[in-house]
């Protein structure tokens, strides 16, 4: 199986997220496509230049994108930028089948076995996202990146985002300004008229992870404060988590774990298979942290 994992700029949790897919999948081949800064990563993964993929279309969507969401606009854009720029590399390699992951998302299994019973599907993801998603065939990717070159492009669709961003119950639920990659995924993938793979689906007792922060009302939750994570244990290096809607008690094995924003703060400790545990005192540390460190880089870069 190929992995494909894209990603710019220092992260301290990349290595664990590279070393664990080491690890689960030997055989397999590491793609890290990023910047010159990664390339030590050569251990791990095999390296590709960022800079080197580079298509028209990609050239096209950074001089037409509007900045519509919360985080920092090079940063979202680059969110959006990278299934043009995947899709890309999976031409210019030849590369017929993948799967794409984000880079803060740790494997625990062969993936060859755990994507067997998404096989005759052409495209597979977790929640309609594309952020684990198993590509066999390049051309729903292809129609994907040019449906975000068409939404930044055409400008009924672009007023379409526009009021998407203003939209007053948007604002009421406190998401206003919050317009990225995942809004456009979800819209997109809704609307494919082939049959996807939902890797977010319990198979065989197990699944794929969209977001360790969401799992109720079906999974045990550990709470503690205002935070929420799913109760995560280990059994012989394997995250389970105990499945309890409707009064069950079952055990369903994790082939991941996704640990986006601040649960990024856990990957070092999952990595080494530590059952998952808190402190919410150090979250809010960490979260205030790392805003602070957000505002010096806004303010740096102004």
């Amino acid at each position: 199986m190929n992995i494909v994992i894209i990603h710019m700029g220092f992260a301290k949790y990349l290595i664990y997220v590279l070393r664990q897919i080491k690890i689960t999948n030997p055989n397999s081949e590491i793609f890290l496509i990023s910047d010159k800064e990664n390339k030590k990563y050569s251990k791990y993964s095999i390296f590709v230049d960022i800079s080197k993929i580079q298509s028209l279309e990609s050239k096209s969507f950074k001089e037409n994108y509007i900045h519509l969401g919360k985080s920092a606009p090079n940063y979202e854009m680059f969110c959006m930028l990278r299934w043009i720029i995947l899709r890309d590399f999976m031409r210019e390699y030849n590369i017929k089948e993948c799967l794409h992951i984000d880079s803060d998302i740790l494997i625990f299994s062969d993936l060859n076995k755990a994507l067997n019973p998404f096989s005759n599907y052409k495209i597979s993801l977790a929640h309609n996202l594309a952020l684990t998603m198993h590509i066999k065939d390049i051309e729903i990717l292809d129609e994907f990146s040019k449906y975000l070159l068409f939404k930044y492009t055409n400008e009924n669709e672009l007023n379409k985002l526009k009021d998407m961003y203003y939209k007053t119950d948007r604002i009421n639920n406190g998401v206003a300004g919050s317009i990225s990659d995942m809004d456009i995924s979800r819209e997109f993938f809704s609307r494919v008229k082939e049959p996807i793979g939902d890797l977010s689906e319990i198979v065989n007792d197990s699944i794929f992870d969209s977001a360790i922060v969401y799992g109720e009302p079906e999974f045990e939750m550990l709470k503690k404060g205002k935070y929420k994570l799913k109760k995560i244990f280990f059994e012989n290096k394997i995250p389970f988590c105990n499945y309890v809607l409707n009064g069950e008690n079952k055990k369903i094995k994790f082939h991941s774990l996704h640990l986006l924003t601040w649960t990024k703060l856990f990957i070092k400790k999952l990595s080494n298979c530590k059952d998952l545990d808190f402190n919410p005192y150090f979250i809010n540390i960490y979260r205030e942290f790392t805003a602070f460190k957000s505002k010096i880089r806004k303010y740096i870069n102004k």
